[in-house]
């Protein structure tokens, strides 16, 4: 599809013909069989307004279908957090939060949570790349560090008793 956009709205103008019939039309928002899915990213991810299922997950790691096309160019092909765009989130999370790879920041909350909407998306995904399992990884490190940590301070407290009492057998023979 042509990458020209006459209106300056990041709906490109084949798109936006598909969408609502002039080049100039679109609103982004436009979402015909109410599946979750703008209309203008399903054209781009699949030809018409009503192709792209935001659950149809054909690999089996949790990442839609419809945003692996955009963000790699098939169904089925490799992708994941590991991809990122100049923002730091996952191509394929940008997609689904706004419908390109480069236009997520990582700020957006939508579901206003208080935690941003592409750590929730690419928590979720499962396998293939080391941020795959990111909940499970920070978790055990977390509880790594701890641990630790409660052995580092458990130490000096115990080498700091064992100074204590020394100090006082000193002091007591003296």
């Amino acid at each position: 599809m042509s990458s020209c956009d006459a209106d300056g709205d990041s709906v490109p103008d084949a798109v936006e013909r598909v969408v609502c019939g002039t080049a100039t039309c679109a609103t982004g928002r436009e979402d015909r069989d109410s599946d979750g899915v703008p209309d203008w990213v399903e054209v781009r991810a699949c030809g018409t307004t009503a192709c792209a299922s935001p659950t149809r997950d054909s690999v089996g790691d949790a990442i839609p279908d419809f945003a692996r096309k955009i963000a790699c160019g098939s169904d089925t092909c490799v992708t994941g957090n590991s991809n990122v765009n100049p923002n730091g989130v996952p191509e394929w999370a940008s997609v689904v939060i706004c419908g390109t790879t480069a236009c997520a920041t990582g700020h957006e909350d939508y579901d206003g949570d208080g935690v941003s909407d592409a750590v929730q998306l690419a928590a979720c995904v499962k396998g293939r790349d080391g941020l795959a399992s990111t909940g499970a990884t920070i978790a055990i490190g977390l509880i790594v560090a701890l641990a630790a940590a409660l052995i580092a301070v458990g130490l000096v407290l115990a080498r700091r008793r064992h100074l204590y009492s020394a100090a006082i057998s000193v002091g007591d023979a003296s």
